[in-house]
C-alpha cells in the first residue's frame, strides 16, 4: 500500500501503522477528501496488517518489543522514523466513474399509414317488374285464330239483326263458347249432325257437364264457308230466326271447327 524505505522490526511496524492511519486521517479532513475515502484507505491498511501476521490484539505489545530491543532509540533511527511518519501514505488515486454510454436515441419508423379504402357503393338493383296476372284459362281450351275470327263476326251480324228487333246486343260468353266448340268438333270427329249427341247427352246435359248454368238455346249448322252464309241461313230459318231474336237471351257461344267435310257450326244462348 504506502512507499516504505526500510522496515526495520515488527515494533517499528506497528508504529508506523498506527501513525500513518492518523497521518492519513488528518491529511483527508484537512484536505476536505470525503470521509468513506479515509475509512476505505484505513481499512485496506487494516486488511494488510491482518494479512501480514505483524498486527497484535495488545495495544501495548509494541511498545514492550522496543524496550526489549533498545530502551534507547539512536537519532538516525528516530530521524528515519520521523521521515517515515511525515510520508503520507500515497492514497489510491480515485476510480474514475465509469461513464455509462448513454443509450442511443432510436428513431422511432412512422407507421405505415393505412390506405383508405373507399368502398364503391353497391349499385342498387332494379327490381324486375311482376309480371301482370293472366286472364284464367277457359274451361276447355282456346279456340284458334280462324274459330276467334268466326266467332266475332258471328257477334256483330246477330247483334246489327237484334237491333233492328229491337233487343238488346249480345256479349260472347267463355263458358257457351267452349261448350258450342266441344259439339262442333265431336260432331266432325265421330261423324253426326244433331243436338243430341250418340251418348243422349242434350245441350243442357253438356252444358252441366262443363259447369255451366243458364243455357238457354242452341243453333248449329254444317258446310256453310264463312260468318255471313251461317247466320243468312239461320235468319231464313223460323226456329233458328226465334233463338238469335229473342230478346231475353243477354250471352252467347259460338264454336266453329274448320276441316274437311265442314266447317261445322254450333252457337248456343244463355240468360
Amino acid at each position: 500500500m504506502g512507499r516504505h524505505r526500510r522496515r526495520r522490526g515488527h515494533a517499528r511496524t506497528g508504529l508506523v501503522g498506527a501513525s500513518a492511519a492518523l497521518t492519513v486521517g488528518a491529511v483527508a479532513v484537512g484536505s476536505g477528501l470525503m470521509p468513506g475515502l479515509s475509512q476505505h484507505l484505513t481499512g485496506e491498511r487494516d486488511a494488510e496488517l491482518d494479512a501480514s501476521g505483524e498486527r497484535s490484539s495488545s495495544p501495548f505489545a509494541a511498545e514492550d518489543e522496543l524496550e526489549r530491543e533498545d530502551p534507547r532509540p539512536t537519532r538516525s533511527a528516530e530521524r528515519e522514523a520521523a521521515e517515515e511518519s511525515a510520508e503520507p501514505t500515497p492514497t489510491e488515486e480515485a476510480e474514475e466513474p465509469t461513464e455509462e454510454p448513454e443509450p442511443e436515441e432510436t428513431t422511432e419508423e412512422p407507421s405505415p399509414t393505412p390506405e383508405e379504402t373507399t368502398e364503391e357503393p353497391s349499385p342498387t338493383p332494379t327490381p324486375e317488374p311482376e309480371p301482370e296476372p293472366s286472364d284464367p284459362p277457359a274451361a276447355e281450351e282456346e279456340p284458334s285464330s280462324p274459330e276467334v275470327q268466326a266467332a266475332e263476326a258471328v257477334l256483330g251480324l246477330v247483334n246489327q239483326a237484334r237491333g233492328q228487333a229491337g233487343c238488346q246486343p249480345l256479349r260472347l260468353d267463355a263458358g257457351l263458347t267452349n261448350v258450342a266448340l266441344a259439339h262442333s268438333r265431336d260432331m266432325a270427329q265421330r261423324g253426326y249432325f244433331d243436338h243430341t249427341d250418340p251418348d243422349g247427352r242434350t245441350p243442357w246435359d253438356r252444358a252441366a257437364a262443363a259447369g255451366v248454368s243458364g243455357m238457354g238455346g242452341e243453333n248449329i249448322a254444317m258446310g256453310q264457308p264463312d260468318a255471313q252464309s251461317v247466320v243468312d241461313a239461320w235468319m231464313n230459318s223460323e226456329g233458328h230466326r226465334a233463338n238469335i231474336l229473342n230478346c231475353d237471351f243477354t250471352t252467347m257461344g259460338l264454336g266453329a271447327h274448320f276441316a274437311d267435310g265442314g266447317p261445322w257450326w254450333t252457337q248456343t244462348f244463355g240468360y
